[in-house]
This record gives C-alpha cells, structure tokens and sequence, in this order.
C-alpha cells in the first residue's frame, strides 16, 4: 500500500512565493542580459568593461541568495519550524561576517562601513547563523536606502543586562519610520524604495528572529538625525 504524508503549507505561503517569484523573474532577466553580453563581447570588451560586467553578476547573485535566504525563513517562521540554537555568540565576529557577505554592494555604491563596538561587549546567547542573517538584512537595507557616497556605521554598548546595536545609514528613512508597521510582513515604501525593489520580508524577518532570542528592534533617527535601526538582546551567561 502506498503511504501517503500530507504536507502542511502555510495559508499565506503561496503569496510570499508568488512575490518571490515576481523578483526572481526580474533579476533572472538581468543575469541573461548580462551573460549574453559577456559571451558577445568576449574577443571585443575591454578589461575595464569586462570587470564592469563581472561585478554586476556578482551584485546579482548577491540579491538573489538574499532572496532565496529570505523566501526560505519565511517559510520557516510561517510554519513555525523556525528553531534557534543558544550557545554563547560574540556580535562583532556576526557583524564581520555579515559585512563580508556585502561587500560588494557596498563597493558598488562607493559606501564606507565604520564599525565601533566597545572591546568589552558581553557576548550573548543565541543561534550565530540566525542573528548574522539579521545583520545581513539590516546591512542591504542601509546599503540600498543609504546614499551614495556615503557611510554606514555600526555602534552598540551594554548595561550589563543587555547589549544594544545599531545599524545607521544616511537616508532620509521610509514614512512613519518609529511605527512596528515598518517591521510587518510585505511591508514596502512605495514612494522611497529604489530599484530593484525587494519583497518586503526583510525587516520581518529580523523581527521575527530578534524577538525569539527574547530581544527586541525598533526604527528611528540617531541625534545626528541618521536612520537607526536598533538590537536589544539579553547578555550571554559564557564566554564564546
């Protein structure tokens, strides 16, 4: 007899699919459009040219392991399969890592990272691989709201209980920035995001997963008037 498993899906499953499928269609069209100008002018591009091209594949397959990471977690959260590891994590080394993984649309737009974080900061306790994907997702975030030319800083302290970063860029923010709306689910700045736009699920996401480490997020503006987004979680019991 054949056994048959039924496969829960999630009811708002097929929205967040179809929306990545919509994004995904966009940027396969631009990583065809490149390729075949890479495989045209092979014999005719310059180098300058040809390294031009290279990097905008390069920019692309960033977006769209984004996007694939992105679609995944949801999908995770949705349906409640998402799970975190606690063990000791020191924020700097997932802040590290989540900068290398964007250093290329950081060159592309010509943006400086200024990290300072305390060399005293308490390590925490949580899943490494869950809160550098949030680092990830606030990093493209500042990358594609931020200006050119500009700079992205990182900053943080603790009061012994609690470690608290922020991520700053230089934009001028979406509408009713301080509003939780800015963390929902498909939530989008029709007015200010720049192309190619995204899928709304970022910013939930890190919602989603700071606040299963019993912390919390918030959006606002820095005293310098810079857009923040700020991390709050509970200090880690031992060292890494």
């Amino acid at each position: 007899m054949t056994r048959i498993t039924r496969i829960l899906v999630p009811t708002d499953f097929s929205a967040t699919a179809d929306a990545a499928l919509d994004y995904a269609y966009v940027l396969a069209e631009r990583f065809g459009a490149s390729i075949e100008l890479l495989h045209d002018g092979l014999g005719q591009m310059s180098q300058d040219e040809l390294q031009s091209l290279v990097a905008s594949l390069q920019r692309g397959t960033l977006r769209l392991t984004r996007l694939i990471d992105n679609l995944l977690e949801s999908v995770r959260i949705e349906s409640g399969q998402l799970s975190i590891r606690r063990q000791p994590v020191a924020l700097p080394q997932v802040i590290e890592d989540a900068a290398e993984m964007l250093a290329g649309l950081f060159t592309q737009r010509r943006q400086t990272l200024e990290v300072e974080l305390p060399a005293d900061l308490p390590v925490v306790e949580g899943d490494a691989p869950r809160l550098t994907q949030v680092f990830v997702n606030l990093l493209a975030n500042a990358n594609k709201f931020g200006p050119e030319d500009s700079s992205i800083r990182i900053g943080g302290d603790t009061d012994g209980a609690a470690v608290r970063v922020w991520v700053e860029d230089e934009g001028p923010g979406a509408p009713g920035l301080e509003q939780s709306s800015i963390f929902d689910r498909f939530y989008r700045s029709a007015d200010q995001e720049p192309e190619p736009r995204g899928l709304g699920l970022g910013l939930w996401i890190v919602r989603s997963i700071i606040e299963r480490h019993g912390g919390t997020v918030a959006a606002g503006r820095s005293p310098e008037d810079r857009t923040r987004f700020t991390i709050v979680l509970p200090v880690g019991k031992d060292e890494p």
